[in-house]
């Protein structure tokens, strides 16, 4: 989906309601802004991203148990 959209004076711009929607991008969120090149910006949803990011450790993490992990062991005896 393509739709035009103008920068302001200020370098403000409103996205279309169309393209938030299907983004899932709602009132008050908060975009990251990424410049893949010239003249191209990607926009990201924050919360989507820290939801992700949430969903992917609790599965990593799931069942990990700190003693099993001899490095947290070794760590005391490095530092002398």
């Amino acid at each position: 989906m393509i739709e035009p959209v103008k920068i302001d004076e200020k370098g403000r711009m409103v996205l279309p309601k169309r393209i938030r929607v299907k983004a899932g991008i709602r009132s008050g969120s908060t975009l990251l802004v990424e410049v893949k090149g010239q003249g191209i910006v990607e926009l990201r949803d924050s919360t989507a991203l820290l939801d992700k990011l949430q969903r992917v450790a609790v599965k990593k993490l799931t069942g990990w148990k700190e003693e099993e992990h001899k490095e947290d062991r070794l760590l005391p005896k490095a530092a002398k």
